[in-house]
């Protein structure tokens, strides 16, 4: 978990900006939104709101993909907006766009499989591979089936976010 969340809201939007162009090539509504709120540096209400000025300014703007991108407007603001935090929100923005495109574009293959137990509890075990290497190979007991599908579901569709958290935790971030 981040040690400084964002709160003004120029700072939000040069943290949105920033992540879009580190990336590198259009995205989706839902991708930018994952990766903004990935490492818990702002809040999905203020994610929303920013994003909504970023294009209602003509800084992002939506293809006829229905994919987003920066405008070249967006880019200059990047290369050229000063922030106190300016320092923090290019380090934050860079990591999770470099998460984002390892997994994506490394095609790390994702599995979980749930076993279970005679004594009604479950095993979800959660791999991360790329190739024939091992990434992750995580197992967990836990006491409700309820509990390893709601895990299983949440590693299937984020396993990057899911990886990150486990290893800034396991760091002591």
């Amino acid at each position: 978990m981040p040690s400084l969340q964002l709160t003004n809201p120029g700072d939000i939007k040069l943290y949105i900006l920033c992540i879009m162009q580190n990336v590198g090539y259009p995205l989706s509504y839902s991708d930018i939104n994952d990766l903004s709120l990935y490492d818990q540096v702002i809040s999905n209400m203020d994610f929303i709101a920013a994003f909504n000025e970023l294009s209602g300014s003509g800084l992002i703007a939506k293809g006829e993909d229905g994919l987003y991108s920066v405008t070249e407007e967006g880019s200059f603001i990047v290369s050229n907006l000063k922030s106190e935090m300016n320092g923090y929100i290019r380090d934050r923005s860079l990591n999770s766009a470099l998460q984002y495109i390892s997994f994506r574009k490394c095609r790390i293959k994702k599995n979980a499989v749930i076993t279970q137990r005679e004594d009604g509890r479950c095993d979800v075990r959660l791999t991360l591979c790329k190739d024939k290497d091992t990434v992750m190979d995580l197992s967990l007991t836990l006491d409700t089936e309820y509990q390893a599908k709601k895990m299983a579901v949440t590693f299937s569709e984020r396993p990057e976010m899911v990886y990150s958290r486990i290893i800034s935790v396991l760091s002591g971030e």
